[in-house]
C-alpha cells in the first residue's frame, strides 16, 4: 500500500471555496496575493502521516495540526535543546512524543480502498482497547496509561521510528503547516 501525507483543511473536510477577491484587488495583484496568503494562514490545516512500521505500515493514520501559540513555544524550546547539543540526548524522544500528542487530532485507518476513516481516538489507553492491544504492564484502567506507553505500544518499542515520524511532523510545522504534503510522499 503505498504511503499517504496529505495536508487537508478543515480536519479532512474539502476545503471552502475562496471569497472573490475585491474589486480593488486586481488578480495577480501583490494585494491579492497577500489576500490568498492570509487566507491560508487562516485555514485549518492538518497533515496526515502513516505509521509506517508493523503491523501498521500505513494502514493507521495519524491526524496533526499546527499547535496553539503556548505548545508551540514549549515544543520550540525543546526543538532547540536538541539541536544544540548535537540532536541526540537522552530527551529525543521524549521530545518527539510531546510533538506528537500535542499536535495530534486523531487517528485514522486506512481502508483498502485509500478512504481514510476516524477513529476519533487520540495516543490514550482506549486507543489500545480498540486496537486489542495490551495494556502496559502493572496498568488496569485504560485511563491510566501515558501518551508515550501509548506511542511505544504502537510503533513496538522503536524509538528510532518514532522519531522520524516526529521529525516530519516538526519539519511541517517549521514551514508553517504548508509544503510537505505532496512533496514529502517519497520520504
Amino acid at each position: 500500500m503505498t504511503p499517504i501525507e496529505v495536508i487537508t483543511e478543515g480536519n479532512g473536510q474539502p476545503p471552502a471555496p475562496p471569497a472573490p477577491a475585491p474589486a480593488d484587488a486586481p488578480p495577480g495583484s501583490v494585494l491579492a496575493q497577500l489576500r490568498a496568503r492570509a487566507a491560508r494562514q487562516r485555514a485549518d490545516r492538518t497533515l496526515d502521516v502513516p505509521l509506517d512500521v508493523d503491523p501498521w505500515n500505513g494502514i493507521l493514520v495519524a491526524r496533526y495540526r499546527l499547535p496553539p501559540m503556548e505548545d508551540a513555544d514549549r515544543l520550540m524550546a525543546a526543538s532547540a535543546t536538541l539541536v544544540n547539543t548535537g540532536g541526540v540526548t537522552s530527551s529525543m524522544s521524549r521530545t518527539s512524543v510531546d510533538l506528537m500528542a500535542t499536535c495530534l487530532v486523531t487517528l485514522l485507518g486506512q481502508a483498502d480502498t485509500g478512504e481514510l476513516e476516524d477513529l476519533e481516538h487520540r495516543y490514550t489507553g482506549r486507543l489500545l482497547q480498540l486496537l486489542a492491544l495490551p495494556l502496559p504492564p502493572g496498568v488496569e484502567d485504560p485511563q491510566d496509561v501515558t501518551a508515550s506507553e501509548v506511542i511505544g505500544t504502537l510503533f513496538g518499542g522503536n524509538w528510532l521510528a518514532v522519531n522520524v515520524h516526529a521529525a516530519t511532523v516538526m519539519g511541517w510545522l517549521q514551514e508553517g503547516g504548508d509544503g510537505l504534503g505532496e512533496a514529502s510522499a517519497d520520504s
